[in-house]
């Protein structure tokens, strides 16, 4: 049975896309910096991040590899306003994988997001939350603003036997340190 996506969204139900735009087209307008590894000091994690878009279906991919974090190309980069969203597997195959710890971070805990080049950008977490996945506020998780701004998104909460899937995603959002600059690792 198909694992349940992170999250269903459209770009369309997002607002990010006029009418007869592409996603290409809307990814070509967004100046960014790409993340190339994420580093979580709080619970020990170095791993590499990878791109991710979309599924046929308009949910958002999750990494095909259970030890990568998946970056949501469609969206905003790192190195500016916007909110890049990163997600990563709990679990797979019987043991925890990238995110499986994520619940462990607190406020003012650190994220590190290296863009290549050995330099990193620098967050600090402010929140986070379980929320249930079906009629998850899209909008409100994947929204752009003027911060700069990070979501990590992950599974949690109950797990689903029948559809081996978990009911919740836990959300930890993360600004960038204002006196960060790019900064080599």
């Amino acid at each position: 049975m198909k694992r349940r996506p992170f999250l269903h969204l459209t770009l369309a139900s997002l607002g990010w896309l006029a009418a007869g735009a592409s996603a290409t087209t809307a990814r070509a307008q967004v100046p960014l910096l790409v993340p190339v590894e994420i580093a979580i000091p709080r619970i020990g994690l170095v791993a590499p991040v990878v791109p991710v878009g979309l599924e046929p279906d308009g949910a958002m991919e999750a990494p095909s590899d259970p030890d990568t974090v998946g970056w949501f190309s469609l969206g905003a980069g790192l190195g500016g306003p916007g909110n890049a969203i990163l997600a990563g597997h709990v679990d797979w195959g019987g043991r925890l994988r990238t995110f499986g710890l994520l619940n462990l971070l607190q406020p003012n805990d650190e994220v590190r997001v290296g863009v290549g080049g050995g330099l990193q950008i620098t967050y600090r977490v402010e929140w986070s939350s379980l929320i249930d996945a079906e009629g998850a506020p899209v909008a409100e998780i994947f929204a752009q603003g003027a911060r700069e701004e990070i979501t990590l998104i992950t599974c949690g909460g109950v797990f689903d036997p029948v559809t081996r899937s978990y009911l919740q995603r836990l959300l930890v959002r993360a600004v960038r340190i204002p006196a960060d600059v790019a900064t080599t690792a």
